[in-house]
């Protein structure tokens, strides 16, 4: 596979929405992410549009990868 295939893009986590996580049998120990935290996610996830100058994407709960505490930790070395 293409590097760019498998790689993952880090994103801020505006907003969840009512129903995120609330699957008792994926997510039995509760949410990964909440708003305000930065998230990996796979570089072809979820649904992408423009909205005043910037990209938003609506990602499904289980597309998100793992949560990340220090994102000036995540290096891309291409």
């Amino acid at each position: 596979m293409e590097r760019q295939q498998i790689s993952t893009v880090l994103g801020y986590v505006l907003k969840t929405g009512n129903l995120a996580y609330s699957d008792e049998d994926k997510f039995p120990t509760g949410p990964w992410c909440k708003s305000g935290d930065w998230v990996l996610f796979g570089r072809y996830a979820g649904s992408r549009f423009e909205i005043e100058g910037g990209e938003v994407k609506i990602l499904n709960d289980d597309e998100i990868i793992a949560k990340i505490s220090d994102p000036e930790a995540i290096l891309h070395n291409y």
